[in-house]
């Protein structure tokens, strides 16, 4: 779901006719979303298009893969290739940017649309005909299990793939709401070379959102943002618009270790919904609130975009940095997540510490190359003596290359002792210390 400004429209209707769209769709969803399952959804029998243009088959070519699920009523054509809102563009370009500083190549990067209706309601051909417009193919909860079926067929199509392959889910809106349907599949969590296929999940304005579920919040998984795009504490009593679900453990981790992250602005009620989805009070409001954070020139729905022609250019600025931090910290746990299964020749250490710079050379005048945001495991191909580096009370001299950041690391931020036992001398490697420490 998201502004009816910005559907998806093969050509726009003049204003009477979004209008009307406006009516039909939530006169729709008010008849088709009283029993919240997607298990009970009708079976609708219209087909949609998919993607414009075609997307090939699913491959093995590339190590990375972003599966994207836009929103509700959203498409692709030339101009839009991730959906029409911009949401899901301006999060592809910040994980595709967090991949790079992570020395992943453009080209090593799949990015693919989920192929799934991502549609409102099931009209009839004449109120297509008389609103010049078709919200369709299929009735919002069906749309939602076809999406979900579709997300947990490519993920086992992964899984299986020779060389394994890293997916990045991400979702916007009822595509959120599609990949925490898929996650939680016993198909996904219950099969571990599936889940192991999984990197990360990035959800922004996730119509499932579940504000109750213990530590995501404090870990800083799932982000709140006010109207300034500053972070605040989320209200327990609220989530999801459409549904409460929350993050299997496998994906929410703990203390750091998850690979589930979302962002939801205070003001979204599709994401920050106060009453529950079924009960009498949400009976009574919830279209209203819907309209209110959906529709409009400035609805906060769709306000996670940097491609909004209606937010302003200090707003744009904002929901890139917020997009530019979570989509950071969903490639530091893909990355480990590839680690894991693809376990590199090197050493695994322990950085503590958050925001740890790794440079060109090993020495605080270098380059930074990177940033380590917060505790993860990094794999350690030598280290030597350089740069003496004080923290606190604690000083040391040695240094570690990190072959998949590209750059050094001082040891005062490894857990353990100053000279990592087991870790060879870079002096010692034959052709010596890796090319970027041409320091001397």
């Amino acid at each position: 779901m998201h502004a009816i400004a910005e559907r998806r429209r093969k050509f726009r209707p003049p204003n009477r006719s979004r209008r009307r769209l406006g009516a039909a769709i939530v006169a729709g969803l008010s008849a088709l979303t009283m029993a919240l399952s997607v298990g009970n959804a009708p079976q609708a029998q219209a087909q949609y298009p998919g993607p414009v243009p075609p997307q090939p088959p699913l491959n093995c070519d590339k190590p990375w893969v972003i599966l994207s699920a836009y929103g509700t009523a959203e498409f692709t054509d030339a101009g839009h290739p991730y959906g029409t809102t911009g949401v899901n563009d301006t999060y592809i370009g910040a994980l595709k940017t967090a991949l790079g500083r992570n020395n992943v190549a453009a080209a090593d990067i799949d990015v693919r649309n989920l192929n799934y209706p991502a549609s409102a309601i099931d009209l009839p051909q004449w109120i297509i005909d008389l609103i010049g417009y078709d919200p369709g193919p299929d009735d919002y909860a069906d749309s939602v299990r076809k999406g979900h079926d579709e997300a947990v067929k490519d993920l086992t199509f992964y899984a299986n793939c020779p060389n394994k392959p890293t997916v990045i889910m991400l979702g916007y809106s009822q595509g959120a709401q599609v990949n925490k349907n898929a996650i939680n599949d016993p198909a996904v969590t219950g099969n571990k070379s599936v889940s192991d296929a999984v990197g990360a999940i990035v959800n922004v304005g996730d119509a499932s959102r579940s504000n109750s579920q213990i530590g995501m919040d404090q870990d800083g998984q799932m982000l709140t943002i006010d109207q300034g795009y500053n972070r605040v504490p989320s209200d327990v009593g609220r989530g999801g618009l459409m549904q409460r679900q929350d993050v299997p453990g496998v994906f929410a981790g703990f203390i750091t270790s998850g690979r589930y992250y979302d962002v939801c602005r205070s003001d979204d009620l599709v994401c920050n919904e106060s009453a529950y989805p079924g009960s009498d009070e949400w009976k009574n409001r919830w279209l209203q609130d819907f309209g209110n954070t959906a529709f409009g020139e400035d609805a906060p729905h769709i306000k996670y975009s940097t491609y909004t022609n209606n937010t302003s250019g200090t707003d744009r600025e904002k929901a890139a940095a917020v997009a530019s931090d979570v989509a950071t910290k969903a490639v530091t746990a893909a990355v480990q997540q590839r680690n894991v299964v693809h376990p590199p020749p090197d050493t695994p250490e322990q950085v503590w510490a958050t925001n740890v710079n790794v440079r060109a050379q090993p020495t605080t005048d270098a380059p930074i190359v990177t940033t380590i945001p917060e505790p993860t495991t990094v794999y350690v191909h030598c280290q030597e003596h350089a740069q003496l580096v004080t923290y606190g009370i604690y000083s040391n001299d040695a240094w570690s290359y990190l072959p998949q950041q590209g750059g050094w690391i001082s040891n005062i931020f490894l857990t353990g002792p100053a000279w990592m036992p087991g870790v060879p001398d870079c002096n010692d490697l034959p052709g010596g210390p890796p090319a970027s420490a041409a320091h001397r």
